[in-house]
């Protein structure tokens, strides 16, 4: 006897798309139902269909439920049925993101039976039931820069996400994976973990993004580290109070040449520069990205082209960028010291570049007012 299988409640998850902030962060695949009713023969294998797109439906059923084999039943069937097989199996295998992520082949093989087409569809897997479960659901850059700032805290070997909404490739996947990691300065590792990134297909409005982290050995005390930092940041605060209501990016930057020490080769950590210990161009920025934060001025790290790092600091006269060479010590107290803060165009100048679409605008100042002329009566 003939049995019908209820509305599939995963099936058109991988079809529709999301819409709305709502979906921004969940934490698991889900997706609208939508009633689809499959006559089933024998066994829940088994499925008939009689259109193109419940062909279509059907392997995207099969996928979601993760089987490895199963039977299609082709009954009134109008169009030319190896040509829309084919056409199906492309596209779900190589257009519709959890199964270009997952399958790794799905091939069939078709038996004219009396008034009828019978399938035989096989599938093999890339990921298993559990990892197509786990993935997640964001929206945009912000929503996959939460999830990636949550994999850089959480020391997580990778993830796969369903992306809406995002048109960037995995070389942005990877820069803004960078600008988590050094946008929080207390992290205790020295450097961040390799990052590579892939878009399952690579091109469309709905992706699967797997991200994959390398990660080195972890430190030995990170909360330990952080807890230091805090303590050697604040005491140099307390023994330096700001002239005026709250410290200036001028004063922050005075501490820093005061108390640090110098050195090309030094270490990356922002502890370093409050312990005396050597450190490099990249702790002074970090340590200064510590203490902006805590002073309350907006601070947000750039990672630009040959691996330099740098502010840019929400300064009185606009946004500015502030790069290392402005924290450095001089070891002559009578020697003009380097410009602190540049705009876009003076750091431009100097040879740096950065993705500018993820940052502020640093303006040119504009010119002061200049007095009308006095024109005598006649």
């Amino acid at each position: 006897m003939k049995r019908i299988i209820p509305a599939l409640a995963m099936l058109l998850a991988v079809s529709l798309p999301l819409t709305g902030c709502a979906a921004m962060l969940e934490r698991t695949w889900s997706g609208s139902e939508t009633h689809i009713d499959y006559p089933v023969v024998e066994d829940d294998s088994t499925l008939r269909v009689e259109n193109y797109q419940s062909l279509v439906n059907a392997l995207l059923y099969y996928v979601t439920e993760h089987s490895y084999a199963g039977t299609v039943r082709l009954y009134n069937y109008s169009g030319e049925v190896e040509d829309d097989l084919e056409r199906a199996r492309t596209q779900v295998t190589e257009r519709d993101p959890l199964s270009a992520w997952a399958v790794r082949e799905l091939s069939y093989t078709v038996t004219r039976i009396l008034t009828y087409y019978e399938v035989e569809v096989r599938i093999s897997y890339a990921h298993t039931a559990e990892e197509m479960a786990a993935v997640r659901a964001v929206y945009g850059q912000s929503g996959l820069s939460a999830e990636l700032e949550r994999l850089a805290e959480e020391r997580e070997s990778g993830a796969a996400l369903l992306v809406s909404g995002f048109p960037g490739d995995s070389s942005l996947v990877e820069e803004l994976f960078r600008l988590a990691w050094y946008g929080d300065p207390a992290r205790s590792d020295p450097e961040p973990p390799e990052v590579q990134a892939a878009f399952y297909p690579e091109e469309g409005s709905r992706r699967i993004a797997e991200v994959t982290l390398l990660w080195g050995d972890a430190p030995e005390d990170g909360e330990g580290y952080a807890a230091r930092l805090e303590a050697s940041a604040a005491g140099l605060l307390a023994a330096n109070p700001p002239a005026g209501e709250g410290y200036t990016l001028e004063e922050l930057a005075a501490l820093l040449r005061n108390s640090a020490l110098y050195e090309d080769e030094g270490s990356d950590l922002a502890l370093a520069a409050f312990t005396g210990e050597p450190v490099s161009g990249r702790g002074l920025i970090l340590a200064m990205e510590f203490l902006c934060r805590r002073a309350g001025i907006e601070a947000l790290p750039v990672a630009g082209s040959g691996d330099v790092l740098w502010l840019i600091v929400a300064a009185p006269e606009g946004y500015r960028h502030l790069p290392a060479q402005g924290l450095i010590p001089s070891g002559d107290p009578e020697a003009e010291l380097p410009p602190l803060l540049y705009t876009d165009r003076r750091m431009e100048a100097l040879g740096h570049q950065w993705n500018r679409d993820l940052y502020p605008v640093c303006p040119e100042p504009e010119p002061a007012p200049t007095e009308p002329a006095e024109t005598e009566n006649p």
